[in-house]
Parts: C-alpha cells; structure tokens; sequence
C-alpha cells in the first residue's frame, strides 16, 4: 500500500498593504491641493491642522505668491465719511454664504479701539489718513504721533509725526509702502505740499526714524495722490502735466497725460492687473465727456 504524501506547506499571506493617506503626500502634492482652497482663511485653517501642511505652507514664498494672485483677498468693507471726517463709519460687505468673511468682519476692530488716549484730553482725536491692502494710516497731531494699525490682526505700530520743519502749516498726504508677503518692514512716505512745490519723507520701521530728502518746486498739489505700482501720480486736469513721486528714490518728476485725455475734466491712474509689470500704470478717465 502507497505510503501518504504529507500536504504541501501553507502559503505564507503577505501582510495588508497599508493604506496611503493624506498624511503621506510630499510638500508638492499637498501645495497643489491647496492651491484649490477658496481663500486665504481656509488656507490658514488647513496649515494649521498638522505640522506637515504647516510646513508646506511656510516652506514656499512660490506657492504664497501663486495662492495671493488666485485668491486675491476679498473686500470686507469701506470706511464712508458720513459723520467724522476724521474716523469714518465703516460699512461691511454682506456675503451671508461665506463664514470665512463673516468671521472676519466680526473679528475685525473697525472702531480702532486699540489706539492710544491722549491724557490731557479724554477725547482724542485721531484722523484716518490713508487707508489700502488691510492696513490704516492714523494720525493724531495734538501729540505728534502716528499709527499703523491692522484691524484684523489688531497689530499696532506708533512712531511720531515727521518733523515741523516740513509739515508745520503745510498740506501733509501720507501714503504706506508694505511687502506683498508678510507686510514687514513698512514704509510711511508723507508728502508736505506749499504753494511753490513740496517735500517727501520716508518712515522706515526697520529705522524707526523719518528721512527728509530735498524741497522740490515739482509737486505741488491740493489734492492727494493716487499710489499706483510703487510711484505716486497727481492728476491735476487734462491741461496739465501729471506730477509723479518716485517712492524708490523719492524724486519728483513730470510727465505729459495721454493723448485720449483731452477736453477730460479729470482722470486718475490706476494699475493694469496682471501686465503691471510690464505696461505700468493704466490712466483712465473718471469725469467729463468723451
């Protein structure tokens, strides 16, 4: 009688693969799922869930810059001079379907509350002067002091007002110059106008002083400037020729309207989008026939 074969020996099972999770994709994967969130607060909840999308965020100016030029950040609101001149009522913009922009109105402190009192007066009274890119330019000129302050990240800069010898019985404009990436260090650029022309000054707040550059009898002006592409343009009428401040050099020049701003009563500079950088400001007409 045949003798029994002993069975073959059992297959060993190889053990589950395991399962790839959101956790395992590179810096470059997880930067090109975010570039799909729909705005800069989510993004900033998304970097904060873990250390690893907190990294890929932080890791890359590239991906920064990108996400900024999709998702420029929304309109919260504008300040309207019903009241006070001085601190004008601030009006939001309703978007009922986004939590994200509603939370960030309710967390913003429009009434500047953090701005500093003046003892010998209980009521002091701080103007807005210039106001872009989330920021607000405030000055106080009973004791001398300005204000850079964020109402939404309630972030509050003081330093004092530019010196008396160029601001004293002037016409005083301030424009701020910030970086795109984190808004440090900033710039202050004032402009003091007098009837013969006008003088620039540069607030640094890596120096926290005030550089005085040269009087010129190129940029006189009662009315403000419009900040556009790093140079500030005054457009006085389609007669004259539109004063420009180079804030690089903080020279002023003079350069000729367009051509199609003839018989215009007035026009203003704005930028062109995306070609900025290649075609500079874009003049447009806002007032007068065509």
């Amino acid at each position: 009688m045949a003798s029994r074969q002993p069975p073959p020996p059992l297959k060993k099972k190889s053990p589950p693969a395991t399962p790839t999770t959101i956790s395992d994709l590179g810096d470059d994967l997880l930067r090109e799922v975010f570039v799909h969130i729909p705005s800069l607060l989510s993004l900033v909840r998304a970097a904060l869930t873990c250390p690893a999308f907190l990294r890929a965020v932080r890791s890359s100016p590239a991906f920064r810059r990108r996400f900024r030029e999709l998702h420029p950040p929304p309109l919260l609101g504008v300040f309207l001079d019903i009241h006070d001149p001085s601190i004008p009522v601030f009006a939001p913009i309703r978007r009922h379907s986004d939590r994200d922009h509603a939370a960030a109105i309710r967390g913003a402190d429009v009434f500047f509350t953090l701005l500093p009192e003046d003892d010998n007066d209980p009521d002091p009274q701080w103007s807005m002067e210039y106001c872009h890119d989330g920021f607000v330019v405030l000055v106080i000129w009973e004791i001398k002091k300005m204000a850079v302050y964020d109402p939404l990240t309630r972030s509050l800069d003081l330093f004092p007002v530019p010196p008396d010898e160029i601001c004293c019985d002037m016409y005083v404009e301030f424009h701020m110059l910030a970086s795109e990436e984190n808004h440090r260090p900033f710039h202050v650029v004032s402009v003091s106008h007098e009837k013969w022309g006008a003088q620039a000054a540069v607030f640094s707040s890596d120096t926290r002083e005030w550089k005085v550059f040269p009087f010129s009898e190129d940029g006189y002006s009662s009315l403000n400037g419009t900040l556009v592409n790093g140079s500030v343009y005054w457009t006085l009428s389609s007669r004259a020729n539109i004063r420009v401040l180079n804030t690089a050099t903080l020279q002023f020049s003079q350069i000729e309207p367009p051509l199609h701003t003839e018989g215009q009563d007035e026009f203003k500079p704005g930028e062109t989008g995306k070609l900025k950088e290649h075609l500079g400001p874009l003049l447009f007409s806002f007032s007068g026939g065509l």
